[in-house]
């Protein structure tokens, strides 16, 4: 019994110890827990100061830093509530007078300083170069700023609003002027009236300068024809630039042919089309490899310099003083060519700082002392052309515009060819006059072509250094685009491959 009894005192003090083992770690195993709160490091706003008119709202953007604060919320504050409220960032302003408006996060903070003007109507023209509306007519652009919805009407039928109301605020509106055929400046007057206020704006229309009288019209067959005396090609690529409407002419029913393909140059300025042919497109020798036919009439035009009074200051972010001013990237026109300083400083003191008067002695320095030459040699650097002072029309243009633009006038090249008979081209200049716009200047042909076209040839291109699409798929400047530029290549080279650009069809 004894031994028994010992058995089951062992088998209990087992039992006991394993019962007893989930009592010795009561505690339980943790749970997740909350994030550590991210506090509020910056406060900033997007306008540290704002200038607003009576009446008119504007809404403040804060930014809380960092991103992942756990508590971003703003609270606003005005330090003037009589002068200017504020509501989840929308800026009131009430009468006259200034005000601090603060955005707060926790404790940090941001403040934007606010100055309220009188409740008033405000109206500029967005360009100072249409400080005086071209005579030419056309659209430009404003500012209008009201404190109250607003409805705006012009004295004169030649000038209209668009849009001709609005609500309070600041809108940009459209006045669209027709062509001044009047003889002299004219003048209309805007009225913006909103609640009961009303202001009156003035808005000077140039006169006409220019006389256009339709010079030449008729159906015009521009092309490239390709004679040979092979019997294989690789490939053919041709670049032809395709005339567009413009000043000089009208340009209408324009039809491409033979297979070509029409685009813009990047800027938007010039067309052209273009052809990409292997040995099978090739046509038969004589035949037209790229053409285009169209209508134009072309006009003579005349400009009538004693019509001009107060010229405009130049507008520098104006398309003219962009694109036309500086120097080109090869040297074909150099406003800083050493030569071209020094005869343009004293042109201009011989023109005692009158524009029209320095553009006029620009023209004739240049055919007085250029010698014509150099024909069909293309256009030559500044550097070349002041040396030996030779060359042709081309280059009698690029020495003009480089002696503008020396005076920051904007100016360019226009390139032409006669539509009457073939392979005969031409290159003129023109410059830019604020509120008038571009004048005709003709340094090859003579002194009589100041400001005087006669409107015997088509325009095919405006300016030189004209991109266009290559025969790779990407563009390419081509420093001239008159008759057309090609790529060729063929099989058995120097057997008599001819490319005869060809423009016929005025009368």
């Amino acid at each position: 019994m004894k031994t028994i009894h010992a058995l089951l005192s062992s088998v209990a003090i087992l039992v006991l110890f394993s019962c007893g083992k989930g009592n010795l770690d009561p505690t339980p195993e943790p749970g997740p827990q909350p994030p550590a709160e991210v506090k509020v490091t910056g406060v900033s706003l997007n306008k540290t100061e704002l200038t607003l008119m009576a009446g008119l709202t504007q809404t403040l953007v804060a930014t809380v830093e960092p991103n992942k604060a756990t508590d971003k919320t703003v609270t606003w504050e005005s330090s003037n509530g009589d002068v200017a409220s504020v509501k989840d960032g929308v800026v009131t302003a009430l009468k006259e007078g200034t005000a601090t408006i603060t955005a707060r996060a926790q404790d940090k903070s941001a403040t934007c300083a606010v100055t309220v003007t009188e409740a008033t109507i405000t109206f500029t023209l967005s360009s100072s170069d249409a400080a005086i509306l071209k005579a030419a007519g056309g659209n430009s652009t404003a500012t209008l700023t009201s404190f109250d919805s607003w409805t705006a009407t012009s004295s004169e039928s030649w000038l209209t609003i668009s849009p001709a109301s609005g609500s309070a605020g600041v809108r940009e509106i459209t006045l669209t002027t027709a062509s001044n055929a009047d003889g002299g400046n004219r003048v209309a007057k805007i009225t913006i009236t909103a609640g009961s206020m009303s202001r009156t704006f003035e808005i000077k229309q140039r006169a006409d300068i220019f006389t256009r009288t339709l010079a030449y019209a008729g159906k015009v067959t521009q092309g490239v024809k390709l004679s040979y005396d092979m019997t294989q090609f690789t490939r053919i690529y041709l670049i032809m630039p395709q005339p567009v409407s413009n000043f000089y002419q009208d340009i209408s029913n324009s039809t491409i042919i033979s297979g070509a393909t029409g685009a813009y140059s990047p800027d938007g300025m010039n067309r052209y089309i273009w052809r990409d042919l292997n040995n099978s497109d090739v046509p038969e020798s004589g035949g037209f490899v790229i053409s285009n036919t169209y209508d134009a009439n072309v006009y003579q035009v005349s400009t009538d310099f004693s019509k001009i009074d107060d010229i405009p200051d130049y507008d520098p972010d104006s398309e003219e003083c962009k694109n036309y001013l500086g120097k080109e990237p090869n040297g074909l026109i150099d406003p800083t060519h050493s030569k071209i300083v020094s005869t343009a400083n004293s042109l201009w003191t011989k023109a005692n700082g009158d524009l029209i008067e320095y553009a006029h002695k620009c023209h004739d320095w240049t055919y007085d002392h250029m010698t014509y030459g150099k024909m069909n040699t293309g256009l030559h650097t500044i550097e070349e052309l002041m040396t030996d002072m030779t060359g042709d029309c081309g280059n009698y243009a690029s020495v003009f515009i480089s002696l503008l633009r020396a005076k920051n006038i904007p100016a360019r090249h226009i390139v032409m060819v006669d539509g009457k008979e073939d392979d005969s081209f031409h290159v003129r200049a023109e410059f830019y006059i604020p509120g008038y716009g571009w004048i005709p200047s003709d340094p090859t042909w003579g002194k009589n072509y100041f400001g005087w076209y006669n409107g015997s040839l088509i325009v095919m291109t405006t300016g030189i250094n004209t991109y266009a699409r290559g025969p790779q798929g990407s563009d390419i400047m081509i420093e001239i685009l008159q008759n057309f530029n090609f790529w060729y290549w063929y099989s058995a080279p120097g057997r008599g491959i001819n490319f005869i650009p060809t423009c016929l069809g005025l009368q």
